[in-house]
């Protein structure tokens, strides 16, 4: 069964941070990207500059010449459009993105 939920990027970002673990399988579209995927890892950290990043680390399905992709969520996040966690136990989830204004500097 497949969970559908809409959030902002934020919403979905902080949702990757708290429930996605190693060995779960993600597809995440952004921008004209489509990323399905295992987990290998997620990383979360502050920046010099106090910039955060919350990279996906994913093992790339089919044959790559390069199998494993990082993603930084940070940076992509207003690009993105959504993202299917499949996890190892659990209800798939299907997050959509609704709004995700940009911030003016």
């Amino acid at each position: 069964m497949v969970k559908n939920q809409t959030m902002d990027c934020e919403e979905a970002i902080e949702y990757v941070k708290k429930n996605v673990k190693p060995y779960d399988n993600v597809e995440m579209s952004y921008n004209r990207v489509f990323t399905p995927g295992e987990v290998i890892n997620v990383e979360t950290c502050v920046l010099k500059g106090g910039r955060k990043s919350c990279t996906v680390v994913v093992n790339l399905e089919g044959d790559t010449i390069h199998g494993t992709v990082d993603i930084d969520l940070e940076e992509i996040k207003y690009d993105l459009i959504e993202v299917r966690h499949i996890p190892k136990d659990g209800d798939e989830i299907l997050i959509v993105i609704d709004t995700c204004e940009e911030e003016l500097e």
